[in-house]
């Protein structure tokens, strides 16, 4: 009889210790599951950087297009002045002496 019982405990402690260990696969589903979550708030970064960029890059676009048209509606809108007009031709005068023009100095032959 008191042979019984410390077989009967140690044949327990031996079927519990016989089960299927789950704590290899336990530790890889958690590092495996960290590892997902990792990759997966590195690729929500990610977009959310990309969208800010573009969102900035339109912004500027628009904004440098409303820069551009305040600048063209603020131009001076004063027409240039009109050309000046040409003067007219001055008549051609006659000189009052009609004698004939002599060289200055006699050609020696």
């Amino acid at each position: 009889m008191k042979l019984i019982i410390p077989v009967c405990l140690f044949s327990i402690l031996l079927f519990s210790s016989c089960g299927e260990d789950n704590r290899n696969k336990i530790a890889v589903e958690k590092v495996v599951n960290e590892e997902i979550e990792r990759r997966v708030n590195d690729y929500i970064q990610m977009r959310i950087k990309r969208c800010q960029e573009k969102a900035i890059a339109e912004a500027n676009e628009i904004a440098d297009s409303i820069l551009i048209a305040e600048a063209r509606l603020a131009r001076d809108t004063i027409a240039k002045p009109p050309k000046p007009e040409k003067p007219e031709k001055p008549e051609i005068k006659s000189l009052l002496d009609s004698t004939p023009v002599k060289p200055l100095v006699d050609s020696v032959q």
